[in-house]
């Protein structure tokens, strides 16, 4: 990685700076206080109502190191874009930083466009942290799965998430896709079900108890995994679907004592990739 990862702390002192109290009304930032990212005249266009026209809009191709941007990783072979764009109540990407800028001490660069890169883009790796999801998995190059390889041995951190674990018979697909390149990249690694112990779930926000994003769907839909890198997590997999949470949708069994915990643990996972 080319971005020292504590550069993006607003000061030396603890990550959180307030309790986390998510608003009954969607709170937007300022317009004034959002950038907005020429799209170079091109447009990716997804037909189906649910997603319409997201604009191609780049991220920072040098970043400064001096704000941490949420990047969306674009791959091949799937909803990627998933949730990108205003259908149910928020776009999920800039929610989700519109509220890690304000209950944290991460200093966050706000768009008004969603920010991803493509596995194939030469910047990818300027970026420590990607966020992945989708429904049906990926399908990868040999020469992608080399560089996403690659990108991890360099210390890049990976947040894969399922956005419905109730498919294949309440398996999901995204877990499958996440075993098989990982054991073909890295066949000395295994899957490891996470414990709430672990720092990913107290870097900001304690969590002793599992609640999920949208769902909580079990057996298989209730626990976290990851793959570990020298002790250091690499890849972080969540069958919950915290992103459709940030998306304001409802979330069952919990309600919105459910959509809180969606937010802090997002804010843990970057909290933790950052430090």
């Amino acid at each position: 990685m080319t971005t020292h990862r504590r550069t993006f702390l607003k000061k030396s002192v603890k990550l959180a700076t307030t309790g986390l109290l998510l608003p009954k009304l969607p709170i937007f930032a300022d317009d004034n206080n959002l950038t907005e990212i020429p799209s170079e005249n091109e447009t990716n266009t997804y037909q189906g109502s649910r997603y319409g026209t997201i604009d191609q809009h780049w991220p920072d191709k040098e970043p400064t190191g001096e704000k941490f941007v949420f990047i969306r990783l674009k791959y091949p072979g799937g909803d990627w874009y998933t949730n990108l764009v205003d259908y149910y109540r928020w776009p999920s990407d800039l929610r989700f930083t519109q509220m890690l800028d304000r209950q944290t001490n991460i200093d966050v660069a706000l768009y008004s466009n969603p920010q991803f890169v493509s596995i194939d883009d030469d910047y990818l790796f300027a970026y420590p942290y990607l966020f992945v999801t989708g429904h049906v998995g990926f399908r990868f190059s040999q020469e992608q799965k080399w560089r996403l390889k690659e990108y991890l041995e360099r210390g890049g951190f990976l947040h894969i998430e399922d956005c419905d674990v109730r498919l294949n018979g309440g398996r999901g697909f995204m877990r499958e896709a996440v075993r098989l390149l990982i054991k073909e990249l890295f066949p000395e690694k295994k899957v490891e079900r996470l414990d709430l112990s672990h720092p990913i779930y107290h870097s900001i926000y304690d969590h002793n108890e599992y609640l999920g994003g949208d769902k909580l769907v079990k057996p298989y839909g209730c626990y976290d995994e990851a793959i570990t890198f020298d002790d250091r997590i690499g890849i972080y997999f969540c069958p919950s679907d915290l992103n459709c949470a940030w998306e304001g949708r409802p979330c069952s069994p919990g309600g919105e004592e459910q959509r809180q915990w969606a937010f802090e643990q997002g804010m843990n996972v970057v909290g933790y990739a950052l430090s």
